[in-house]
């Protein structure tokens, strides 16, 4: 059986770039393989990690979509991850690869999503709204900005003393968590059924208090807290 072949895009230091490769290492997202590893910008750490890992890896500016279409059709990718990936796909990427491009944001959508709202903005927004739970969503990409499915939501308490560096740190664990489940189960042809019915991860201290938080605010669906999560 041929693997599934993924591209991590990536604009910074790669951490849930290195979640999926430790995954996809240990086999917990079988049969896929991170075929190539590609930056937005020069210099960043997460083209080392991929080196680390013997794992191709290039900078293509992002303005560049026909070299970036040609390096995705070379590689013979099946699917997409964003990890930290700071720009907008081109519409040419995102109908080829309709559905099999995932992206890791740091809230739970559809809250504290769009234009503006990335990295410790995003966290400030959080605690200057006063909302009592954040969290991270692997969603599908389309067209627009953070407007695609959910797939996976992963949900953080937000503590009285947080700061949104604090936060930001906490959120990020969770992030790696949601990102790994999205994308096993992309590889596994799962996505269609989890964009009619998303997962919801959560600690199962704080289970009861999700359903309270979630009514009316965000549609869920199973919720998987951390021991079921090492079924799926």
């Amino acid at each position: 059986m041929s693997s599934f072949n993924l591209a991590v895009l990536i604009s910074g230091s790669g951490s849930n770039q290195q979640a999926v490769m430790d995954a996809v290492a240990d086999g917990r997202i079988p049969n896929a393989k991170v075929a190539v590893v590609i930056s937005s910008r020069e210099g960043v750490y997460g083209l080392e990690r991929a080196e680390n890992r013997d794992i191709p890896n290039m900078v293509i500016d992002r303005h560049d979509i026909a070299t970036l279409l040609e390096t995705l059709e070379t590689y013979d990718i099946n699917g997409i991850v964003l990890a930290g990936y700071l720009t907008v796909l081109p519409q040419d990427v995102v109908d080829k690869y309709d559905k099999k491009i995932i992206n890791i944001h740091p809230a739970l959508l559809p809250m504290f999503g769009g234009k503006g709202f990335y990295g410790i903005r995003v966290h400030k927004a959080v605690l200057a709204s006063g909302v009592p739970y954040t969290g991270a969503t692997a969603h599908i990409v389309d067209r627009g900005v953070d407007t695609g499915a959910a797939l996976i939501r992963g949900v953080v308490r937000v503590l009285e003393d947080d700061t949104a560096e604090s936060l930001q740190k906490r959120v990020l664990e969770v992030e790696h968590r949601v990102l790994v489940q999205a994308v096993k189960a992309l590889a596994e042809s799962r996505v269609e059924e989890l964009m009619k019915k998303p997962m919801v991860l959560v600690d199962d201290k704080d289970k009861k208090g999700v359903f309270e938080f979630a009514q009316g605010l965000i549609e869920l669906g199973k919720v998987l807290t951390a021991e079921d999560e090492k079924s799926i």
